[in-house]
């Protein structure tokens, strides 16, 4: 579990500069932005300690936040996707395919199974970021976290492509 601990400690700067250097800067149509850093979160081992995950996803959060120039959105977001990330594990990927230390990838639980568990985690993510950034909800904002969700599942997918291709 120690060498998860040092891979994702190294990933997290990576992830938050691509995050607010590149992908912030896209906006497709002025509606639509994707959240790649939320597969730091999707990808941890399904036996990561508590502690370590709510930590990670604050300090993920919290970078994006603090270079991004929002007031504790991404922060808040990421924890509770944190925290509820191993009560969706257990309805959306099947039982005894994941080892204790083994991440959650595509190649390893499957096409079905990755979809679901991070489309559920992506929009939850995206419901929480965008329903506390407008404190509104309507059909508007409805729709930009489902296309926000769409595009952000869809680049997690290519990633996990490129990952598998190593």
């Amino acid at each position: 579990m120690n060498k998860y601990f040092a891979k994702y400690l190294f990933l997290l700067p990576v992830y938050v500069l691509l995050q607010v250097l590149v992908l912030n800067q896209i906006l497709f149509s002025a509606y639509i932005n994707p959240f790649l850093y939320v597969i730091l979160i999707i990808s941890l081992p399904l036996k990561t300690p508590k502690w370590f995950l709510l930590i990670y996803a604050f300090l993920l959060g919290f970078f994006i936040d603090l270079f991004s120039g929002s007031l504790g959105f991404h922060s808040t977001a990421t924890i509770l996707i944190a925290f509820l990330k191993p009560f969706i594990s257990k309805i959306t990927i099947p039982h005894n395919i994941l080892g204790d230390t083994d991440e959650i990838t595509l190649k390893k639980i499957g096409n079905k199974a990755f979809i679901t568990f991070s489309l559920f985690l992506i929009l939850i993510h995206n419901s929480c970021l965008f329903i506390i950034e407008h404190l509104n909800f309507n059909l508007a904002i409805a729709g930009k976290i489902l296309a926000s969700s769409i595009v952000t599942l869809i680049i997690v997918l290519i990633a996990q492509l490129f990952h598998q291709k190593k």
